[in-house]
C-alpha cells in the first residue's frame, strides 16, 4: 500500500502488477547514480545537506565536496555482468580528486537487522580502513528517525573526541545522520530537498533542486524499461512478501539479507540465474 500523501516518481511494471517507485528506493538510487551523467546531481544533494548542517554547527570540520568526483554504487553487483573482483563498499561512494571519500546511505526504515547504529559504525570503520589516510565521511539520509542517534534533531554528527577534555581527534572523519522527516518541515532548500526525497513533493519547488529533479526523472525513464531492473525487483518483492508473516520489519530485513546474498554470489562469479537458484535452494532446505 503506497505511503499516504506521497508522490512516486512513477510505476514499474512487475509480473505482480505496477509497483510505485519513490526517490528513496534503494535499487533505483544505485541505478541512477551508477550513471556519471547524474553524479553532479548527487553532489548537489550532498552539498545542500552539508550546507544546512554547517548553518547549525558553524564550527564543524565537515566541508563541501568540491573538485572532480567519481561515484561508485553497488547496482552492477546485482546483474549478470557484475564484477566479481570489486571490493564490497556501501551503496554509494563518492570520491573527490584529492582522495577524500563520502559514503551516502539512503535509509528508509529505522528498524533493521543489524540495527543502524551497528551497521553505520561498522561501515565507518571499513571506510576509514580503506581511506589510506584520507577523510572518509558518512552521510545517512533517513526517512525514519532512530531516536538513539538523532535525539529528536534534524542533524546529528559523531566524530572521535578525547573523552575527558572533549578535544577532537586529529582525523576529522565522522558520521552525519539526517532526519529527512524533520528537515522537510523547514522552509529552506534543504527542507524542500528532504520533502523531495521522501516523496512529499514531486516537483522542483526551489530552483536549486531543478537539476536534481531532472536527473531523478531521467534516470527513472530508463529504470522503468530496463529488463534487468524488472528481474531484480521481482525477486526482491517476492522475498519481502514471504517475510510478511513474520512481521513487516523482520520480513523486510529478510528480503534485504537475500538481496545482499544475491550480490555476494554474483560477485563470486555466478550468473544471476545461478545465484537465484542457490538462494532458493538454501531457503527450501531451511524450511524443510
Amino acid at each position: 500500500m503506497p505511503p499516504k500523501d506521497k508522490s512516486p516518481l512513477g510505476y514499474i511494471e512487475l509480473p505482480s502488477g505496477p509497483k510505485a517507485i519513490y526517490p528513496m528506493n534503494d535499487i533505483f538510487l544505485n541505478y541512477a547514480f551508477e550513471n556519471s551523467a547524474n553524479w553532479e546531481a548527487l553532489r548537489q544533494v550532498v552539498n545542500i545537506v552539508i550546507t544546512a548542517y554547517r548553518q547549525v554547527n558553524p564550527d564543524t570540520q565537515l566541508n563541501l565536496v568540491e573538485g572532480g568526483i567519481e561515484v561508485r554504487t553497488q547496482y552492477r553487483h546485482l546483474l549478470p555482468d557484475g564484477n566479481a573482483t570489486r571490493t564490497r563498499d556501501q551503496d554509494i561512494k563518492m570520491t573527490d580528486d584529492e582522495g577524500a571519500t563520502t559514503y551516502i546511505e539512503f535509509q528508509n526504515k529505522a528498524i533493521t537487522n543489524p540495527p543502524i547504529s551497528t551497521r553505520s559504525f561498522e561501515y565507518f570503520g571499513l571506510g576509514i580502513g580503506h581511506s589510506k589516510g584520507k577523510t572518509a565521511n558518512q552521510i545517512w539520509l533517513m526517512a525514519e528517525d532512530v531516536k538513539s542517534l538523532l535525539h529528536e534533531e534534524s542533524f546529528a554528527r559523531y566524530i572521535l573526541k578525547h573523552e575527558v577534555t572533549g578535544r577532537r581527534h586529529p582525523e576529522t572523519s565522522g558520521i552525519l545522520y539526517v532526519s529527512l522527516g524533520r528537515l522537510s518541515l523547514e522552509d529552506s532548500t534543504a527542507g524542500r530537498l528532504a520533502s523531495l526525497l521522501i516523496g512529499k513533493e514531486s516537483e522542483a519547488a526551489d530552483e536549486s533542486l531543478t537539476e536534481i529533479v531532472a536527473a531523478l526523472n531521467a534516470a527513472f525513464d530508463n529504470f522503468k524499461t530496463d529488463k534487468d531492473v524488472v528481474s531484480v525487483m521481482t525477486f526482491q518483492e517476492r522475498w519481502f512478501a514471504e517475510g510478511q508473516v513474520e512481521g513487516e520489519a523482520r520480513g523486510e530485513a529478510r528480503g534485504e539479507a537475500r538481496i545482499t546474498k544475491l550480490a555476494e554470489l554474483i560477485r563470486s562469479g555466478l550468473s544471476l540465474d545461478e545465484a537465484l537458484q542457490a538462494i532458493n535452494t538454501e531457503a527450501e532446505e531451511a524450511t524443510a
